[in-house]
């Protein structure tokens, strides 16, 4: 959970929006300002705020924050 939570407020700060307005099942499909250049910047974000090299196939790969958070999960 703790994962899904940091991501999340990346993903809103990266974006421009508030925590609320996000949830896990959210994504680039279903966000309009996830586009690709803030997805490298969400990317570079996990990586300088988490500590963590996520790699980029995997990142692109998912569908949903909580896709995201699963691989963090997963490569801590």
């Amino acid at each position: 959970m703790k994962a899904e939570n940091e991501l999340i407020k990346i993903v809103a700060d990266v974006l421009d929006l508030e925590i609320d307005e996000i949830s896990p099942d959210m994504g680039p499909e279903t966000l309009e300002e996830w586009d690709s250049v803030n997805a490298l910047r969400i990317l570079t974000n996990i990586e300088v705020d988490l500590g963590l090299r996520l790699p980029m196939e995997t990142f692109m790969n998912a569908k949903t924050i909580g896709q995201i958070a699963l691989a963090i999960r997963s490569n801590e």
